[in-house]
């Protein structure tokens, strides 16, 4: 056992072809399939559950805020050579 201790139980049948998916995953990232689908759920939860949490601002923030939107666009240098190169993708 880690030095976290562990005080769930997940249990649950998935298909082959997932858990074969998951092990070769898992394999590459060089952790157990266990750690990777526990880490993997945890990240999408928390990315979930975020999308979902009001942003409160207070009246100044949100001042700054608006601000910030009314603002003239900068250029920046370094993205207009970018944007200027021919795209590296094939074109169909």
């Amino acid at each position: 056992m880690t030095a976290e201790q562990r005080d769930s139980r997940w249990n649950f049948r998935v298909k082959a072809q997932s858990d074969a998916l998951v092990r070769e995953a898992a394999t590459l990232m060089g952790t157990s399939k266990t750690a990777f689908v526990e880490e993997s759920a945890v990240s999408r939860a928390r990315s979930l559950i975020a999308e979902y949490q009001p942003v409160v601002l207070s009246h100044e923030e949100f001042s700054r805020f608006a601000d910030a939107l009314d603002a003239a666009p900068v250029a920046v240098p370094e993205l207009v050579d970018l944007f200027a190169q021919p795209s590296q993708i094939p074109q169909q």
